[in-house]
């Protein structure tokens, strides 16, 4: 019997996901479809936004931005874009998984639906949504998860957001483009040091307290924050930012290149244990290792081997940084004037991630027309 053919219109369905500037999800999502257009699928991008802007959108994918507004219009709204979807008549539909909206249940009982799960939502939405918010979150959460058909959560740690489901998991960490970014040189081994942390705006998690500890510890070597300003600091710390900490606000990709060239290393993630997670994937550290940088984080990489040298794992806790002064100092003497081969980090390329999620999507849809006696998918 022949394989089954890749599902030939894919429906990428977005939930918080802002496609009007530069950011890691954004270019995440863009890399995604793309890749599926390339190996042949039809792919339409669906979703609530603030604004129907795209920053980027990927050559030949449409994208149907419905704006969200006040409560009552982004309920209507809803309803709208559930027809939508239907209208076109997706092979598969890919949920990027935020929370429940109505239409969303009939339409994955409609449609094969594949959920992408990117937070352990029941430990995250109590730190960033109101109480009403969060409420009316945990009420409806089961009614728009109980009819999708299998879970891409990017951790292993995320498949346990999976598991009352009983459907099939398929753990695909997040990846980056490596042929789109630049292997940047290493500063000489004699130039200062420099670190650089990007992330998105007030996120809890991100740890900017810990970076402003370790830019006290070491006085001497220079920190740099791209995607926060100073407004921030109050509201991470009691102390003022140490002179060494220097934030640069929201920045699109030309204008932090010139900063990430010159650090010696890069700063992931500081602050998971707020999550009560151990493991995650971020899209920054990707970046950081595609352009060369090796990386100093606080947690587990589901795509980074335990003995990989050219990543520094400090404990995922609020304890001082302290009594690491040495490792850290030890790591950074033994990166200067170095970069991180591309060999080592192949398996973080997209093509890899995507070859995986479209024959998970594949086997999904697959399942569910037999299950209703239709047809395979014709090439």
């Amino acid at each position: 019997m022949p394989p089954a053919s890749i599902p030939a219109r894919i429906a990428y369905l977005l939930q918080m996901a802002d496609l009007s500037t530069e950011n890691g999800i954004a270019k995440k999502i863009h890399q995604q479809a793309a890749a599926w257009n390339a190996a042949g699928a039809q792919v339409r991008i669906f979703g609530q936004a603030n604004t129907p802007e795209v920053w980027s959108p990927p050559a030949g994918v449409t994208v149907a931005l419905f704006p969200k507004g006040s409560p009552w219009r982004r309920y209507r709204q809803a309803g709208i874009l559930c027809a939508a979807v239907r209208a076109w008549s997706p092979d598969i539909i890919y949920f990027r998984y935020a929370y429940h909206a109505p239409g969303l249940p009939a339409l994955f009982r409609a449609f094969p639906a594949i959920a992408e799960v990117n937070s352990d939502d029941q430990r995250e939405y109590p730190l960033t949504l109101g109480p009403l918010k969060n409420l009316y979150h945990r009420l409806t959460r089961h009614r728009v998860l109980s009819p999708i058909l299998g879970f891409v959560p990017v951790t292993r740690e995320l498949a346990r957001v999976a598991h009352p489901f009983r459907r099939p998991v398929e753990v695909i960490a997040n990846a980056i483009r490596l042929d789109s970014l630049p292997a940047l040189p290493a500063p000489p081994p004699g130039f200062p040091v420099n670190l650089v942390f990007i992330g998105s705006a007030r996120t809890p998690w991100h740890g900017l307290e810990r970076i402003g500890e370790l830019a006290r510890i070491f006085p001497q070597w220079q920190f740099h924050v791209v995607g926060d300003d100073v407004s921030i600091w109050p509201l991470v710390s009691p102390q003022p930012p140490p002179p060494n900490l220097t934030f640069h606000g929201t920045l699109p990709r030309d204008r932090y290149l010139p900063l990430v060239a010159a650090a010696t290393a890069a700063l992931g993630t500081f602050g998971l244990y707020r999550k009560g997670m151990q493991e995650a994937c971020p899209l920054k550290v990707r970046e950081y290792l595609a352009l060369g940088l090796p990386v100093i984080g606080a947690c587990a990489d589901t795509d980074i081997p335990e003995d990989a040298d050219y990543y520094l794992r400090l404990p995922n806790n609020a304890a001082p940084l302290a009594p690491h002064r040495t490792t850290i100092a030890a790591f950074l003497e033994r990166w200067r004037g170095r970069r991180v081969p591309r060999a080592a980090i192949a398996h973080l390329d997209t093509s890899v991630k995507e070859a995986a999620r479209l024959a998970f999507m594949t086997r999904i849809v697959s399942d569910w027309r037999t299950a209703h006696d239709l047809p395979p998918i014709k090439t």
